[in-house]
């Protein structure tokens, strides 16, 4: 009995000074440096999602081709309160914006309105070397807000895909300021359906009522012949393009991305979405 408890005694001290020693090591150990604090610049560009990065080899080009990158946005906002709205995603800071349209123009872009674009492809002509066109989807009230100042300080055309029955509602635009935007001169106004329905699927009857009121309302506020469509979430389908070219329109936007586009896919157009990052980051 004698000789178990003193090897029971004898184990605990081996542990004790075993457990000395690893502590006294971590102790000597060269404690590593704090990291300084820096302050954030006024505005942060982000590197570019690779996905979004275009190459002519996504989609065959075939017919009529030309190079003109169609750049997506939706929102223009500070990213503080882009995100209280839970808009973050797919918001781009106003600095970021004025600094991504300030290098348009310093690097020697032209923008166009959608009908230029479409225009050409339809009569095989040439667009003025580094053309490119400006999109905003869905009519959000920050576009009046944010965007427009720096439209007006840059001179940039702007294509704006309209939702006409969200019109008036929270968070979007209102008549007045739409009549505002197109009093500009920088502004040109695009079909997104009345209610951003998915014209990819549903009856036709739905899908007809859809791009028709659009067209009416849009034609009735601001006086411009509306024949190009922007498809909400991207889609389309035979129904769609029949009901289309039924009521003249002659050529429509998806978010296939590529800075091709073909006379082959005229009611498909590819566009890039565009986030808080330098425009080079995206290829332009």
């Amino acid at each position: 009995m004698r000789k178990k408890r003193r090897s029971k005694k004898s184990g605990k001290i081996v542990f004790a000074i075993l457990f000395a020693a690893i502590a006294i090591g971590f102790l000597l150990l060269p404690k590593q440096p704090k990291p300084s604090v820096q302050t954030p610049p006024a505005f942060t560009l982000t590197p570019a999602p690779t996905t979004n990065t275009p190459t002519p080899t996504e989609v065959p080009l075939v017919g009529y081709c030309l190079k003109v990158p169609v750049l997506m946005y939706h929102h223009i906002q500070p990213m503080d309160e882009a995100k209280q709205k839970n808009q973050g995603g797919l918001s781009v800071d106003p600095n970021v914006f004025d600094h991504q349209m300030a290098y348009l123009t310093s690097s020697g872009y032209t923008t166009l309105f959608a009908n230029e674009l479409v225009n050409a492809l339809k009569n095989k002509s040439a667009l003025p070397s580094k053309s490119i066109v400006v999109t905003f989807d869905d009519g959000y009230k920050d576009n009046h807000a944010y965007a427009l100042p720096v439209i007006r300080k840059y001179g940039v055309k702007v294509n704006l895909m309209l939702t006409t029955g969200l019109v008036e509602g929270a968070d979007y635009l209102t008549w007045d300021q739409v009549s505002d935007m197109k009093n500009s001169g920088f502004y040109y106004f695009i079909d997104h359906t009345w209610s951003h329905f998915n014209v990819g699927s549903g009856t036709e009857e739905k899908i007809r009522y859809e791009i028709e009121t659009a067209k009416k309302q849009i034609e009735a506020k601001t006086g411009q012949i509306v024949d190009i469509f922007a498809y909400p979430y991207g889609l389309g389908g035979p129904v769609a393009r029949k009901v289309l070219q039924e009521n003249g329109f002659t050529g429509a936007f998806s978010t296939i991305p590529g800075f091709y586009q073909c006379d082959s896919f005229i009611f498909a157009l590819h566009r890039t979405r565009i986030g808080n990052s330098s425009l080079s980051a995206y290829g332009l």
